[in-house]
């Protein structure tokens, strides 16, 4: 069974590496079991069941002419050794390459953007959630507890505390072993909220004031 010609052209990407080389994801990078060979043009063949698969022997990544993204690059030479790549609209100009490398180059490429916005995660600083709770209250402020694990296996208490019908919120760090109290700076200043805070611990008690 042969691929439908037949592909809109706004559902084509071609990614740029740099100056000489693109690529492109063919169909076949997130399926190794296809009947259709799609747009796949580095190809191999299985015989299954009296059937034949369809994969893709450059893990789905195609190079094209970057000066000619319509031509996709020819070329000679094994998959880890050096290939000559080359673009039929260039003078048969031959871009030496490794093609396995480049391969892992375009899809660190492709990370960039499926990665751009991800929440960075400190792990010297998480904690391991062991206890929960809400606190009922009639005023017009709300407050959530939680008790957390350190990576020192120390206690971590977290204090959540705002203002009814809003979602902002004043973060607060209590570690009694460690005898600190601290405030997340990223969340909602204190001072919209509180006046004061005031942590007793074993030997010592912990005043923060705010002034608006």
């Amino acid at each position: 069974m042969e691929w439908n010609q037949q592909v809109k052209t706004d559902e084509i990407k071609i990614y740029r590496l740099n100056d000489d080389i693109s690529f492109r994801i063919c169909k076949l990078s997130n399926n190794a079991n296809s009947l259709i060979r799609e747009d796949c043009t580095q190809y191999g063949t299985e015989e299954r069941d009296f059937k034949t698969y369809y994969y893709c022997k450059q893990e789905g990544v195609h190079f094209h002419c970057t000066k000619h993204p319509e031509i996709e690059l020819g070329y000679d030479g094994n998959y880890n050794s050096n290939a000559l790549l080359k673009c039929k609209k260039c003078d048969n100009k031959i871009i030496q390459a490794n093609r396995g490398q480049l391969i892992k180059e375009c899809l660190m490429l492709l990370n960039i953007e499926k990665f751009k916005g991800a929440k960075l995660i400190r792990l010297d600083d998480w904690y391991i959630p062991e206890i929960k709770h809400k606190e009922k209250s009639l005023s017009n402020y709300w407050l959530n507890c939680e008790v957390k694990t350190d990576k020192d296996d120390d206690t971590v208490i977290v204090l959540y505390i705002g203002k009814k019908d809003s979602s902002e919120k004043s973060q607060f760090f209590i570690k009694p072993e460690k005898l600190q109290l601290a405030s997340d700076h990223k969340d909602l200043d204190p001072a919209s909220i509180l006046s004061k805070i005031e942590i007793t611990l074993r030997d010592r008690t912990l005043i923060q004031y705010y002034d608006k």
